[in-house]
């Protein structure tokens, strides 16, 4: 099974629109690409700091379109932790014990290193559930409250029990990948601007095929030329499939539904 693990939907208004829906689907097969992780909304979301409502709205269309596109659709429960810790907890009780998401979403509304994620990911770590996070490193400035990936590192550090997903090999590139080196509870996607040559075999030689998982960021960027840096890299046949959906599926618990369904 293929798993690309960082997709949006860009529905205006968080509406639910089945052309949008339909159209993820037939580019993601077209690309043999079999079940995507939906992370949060890009339109009308409250842009870098969104509002509880914001949140709420993101979290509410991923919900429908996991539950009704079970067999595609995985979602990761969208968070601002600037917001009262105690309302973020709320929208994780809501979404992941009780709603069919599995994950957590941050990205660029604090800092990876700000005190206000530590209820988040103390929850995190009781459900043992990951948190996907936005990282990059810029040297034209930052969006916000972007974080870089020595950022994430630290987050690591600090819960070494939860299993974090640091986005964008190809914004962290080279200097990213030595930066979680020595984190062990961290993995990365390899989305993030377009394929670079060797770095994805330098982030499996440097943190071995395991800690590699494969993440397109659709619609931002296209399915087949993301999914292309990790199938025609020179690694093991074993390797790729693992970053392409085995590591993925291993850490959502989805291997574990494969073989019960067989």
């Amino acid at each position: 099974m293929i798993i690309d693990c960082h997709t949006h939907l860009k529905s205006p208004g968080c509406d639910y629109d089945p052309a949008e829906v339909e159209a993820c689907r037939r580019l993601a097969a077209r690309a043999g690409i079999d079940r995507v992780i939906y992370l949060f909304n890009l339109a009308d979301t409250g842009g870098y700091d969104p509002s509880p409502d914001d949140v709420r709205r993101s979290n509410d269309l991923g919900m429908r379109v996991v539950t009704e596109h079970p067999d595609f659709f995985s979602g990761f429960c969208y968070l601002n932790p600037a917001h009262d810790p105690d309302w973020s907890l709320a929208e994780i009780e809501r979404c992941v014990v009780h709603g069919p998401l599995s994950g957590i979403k941050l990205w660029v509304s604090v800092r990876a290193d700000d005190a206000r994620l530590e209820p988040i990911m103390v929850r995190a770590a009781a459900l043992g559930i990951p948190v996907l996070h936005h990282a990059w490193y810029k040297a034209t400035g930052y969006a916000y409250n972007e974080s870089n990936p020595a950022q994430i590192a630290g987050l690591a550090r600090r819960h070494p029990e939860v299993p974090i997903i640091m986005a964008h090999l190809g914004g962290g590139g080279w200097r990213g990948v030595q930066d979680v080196k020595g984190c062990p509870n961290v993995v990365v996607d390899t989305s993030g601007a377009q394929p670079q040559a060797g770095l994805v075999e330098y982030a499996v030689r440097e943190l071995g095929a395991e800690r590699v998982v494969f993440g397109s960021d659709w619609p931002i960027r296209d399915f087949a030329t993301q999914k292309a840096r990790v199938a025609g890299a020179n690694l093991a046949p074993c390797e790729i499939d693992a970053i392409l959906g085995g590591n993925v599926a291993r850490l959502l618990r989805l291997d574990q539904e494969t073989r019960r369904d067989a």
